[in-house]
């Protein structure tokens, strides 16, 4: 009989170690940068995590992909052509870019700004052509009348904006795949999902507030998708299969399909964080955690 695998392990991706490189073939334009956060090289299977940084006077070109794009704005106010509509945006505002949907971008401001990218699933060569799934859209315009975001205006959709308004008081979680006690303290703003029009990868805040109680707020778990966690603010303690670590704002977690992960806010601040899943969780049993199962005899 031959040996199992070991287990995949999740991992963390401090921020220092993320390099922006100019003219990047993946935003075909000027005054871009990229730097890939996660990938294939990485072990990521379904997804493809970059932080995108615009320059004062920057555009990115219409273009399209063979697979779904979402966004958030971390910093500045840039502006977005995705089909016939544009959108001037500002930090905290987000976005679902569907498959083979023209879209382009600008900066007319005058400072840089910043969004974390999401492909979902991964680009490949199509036709042995192009790496990266960038296909001409030349009736997309290069945005320069785009207007706010208003997520109450039926015609725009698939963007919005998140508040820390939006936010229910915390309490245990409740999401597709898992409602339950093994999460405690939480709270959930769901953005990009199947409401709003995603089949292959859901994007959502997440903010957990620190409560000093022993046994952490996440309790370890695994499941049948890959994820990862971008934390924007406050710091936390990982467990992955018991080994620990220390995540402050910027790094970025990566949970692999079955990979073993935990979390445990520190500090007074509440941790926040940006959590991406693909694919899209099972509607139920998408979550197994290691002390439900601790009272039963194991027997292989």
């Amino acid at each position: 009989m031959s040996e199992q695998a070991p287990p995949r392990v999740s991992s963390v991706l401090p921020q220092k170690g993320f390099d922006f490189v100019e003219g990047h073939p993946s935003e075909p334009g000027e005054g871009v940068s990229v730097a890939e956060l996660l990938g294939p090289g990485d072990g990521a299977q379904h997804l493809a995590i970059a932080l995108v940084r615009l320059e004062p006077g920057a555009s990115v070109v219409g273009h399209l992909h063979p697979f779904q794009e979402s966004f958030f704005v971390l910093s500045g106010q840039p502006q977005v052509t995705i089909a016939d509509k544009q959108y001037a945006l500002v930090p905290q505002d987000f976005g679902l870019v569907p498959t083979a949907q023209g879209h382009a971008w600008a900066n007319p401001g005058r400072e840089p700004a910043t969004l974390l990218r999401v492909y979902a699933p991964q680009p490949r060569p199509i036709g042995r052509r192009g790496r990266w799934g960038v296909f001409a859209a030349p009736t997309t315009p290069v945005p320069s009348k785009g207007r706010p975001v208003r997520e109450l205006d039926p015609t725009q959709t698939g963007v919005g904006h998140f508040d820390q308004t939006d936010m229910a008081p915390p309490g245990s979680i409740s999401m597709p795949g898992y409602h339950g006690g093994n999460v405690q303290d939480v709270q959930i703003r769901m953005m990009v999902d199947e409401l709003s029009g995603s089949v292959q990868h859901t994007m959502f805040i997440v903010q957990f507030t620190p409560t000093g109680r022993p046994g952490g707020a996440a309790k370890e778990h695994f499941h049948p998708f890959e994820e990862i966690y971008y934390l924007l603010s406050g710091s936390a303690q990982t467990s992955f299969d018991g080994e620990h670590s220390e995540v402050v704002a910027g790094d970025l977690v990566f949970a692999p399909v079955g990979a073993s992960h935990g979390f445990t806010p520190t500090g007074t601040e509440p941790v926040c964080w940006i959590e991406v899943q693909s694919p899209l969780p099972p509607s139920a049993h998408g979550f197994t955690f290691h002390n439900d199962w601790d009272d039963l005899e194991i027997l292989g």
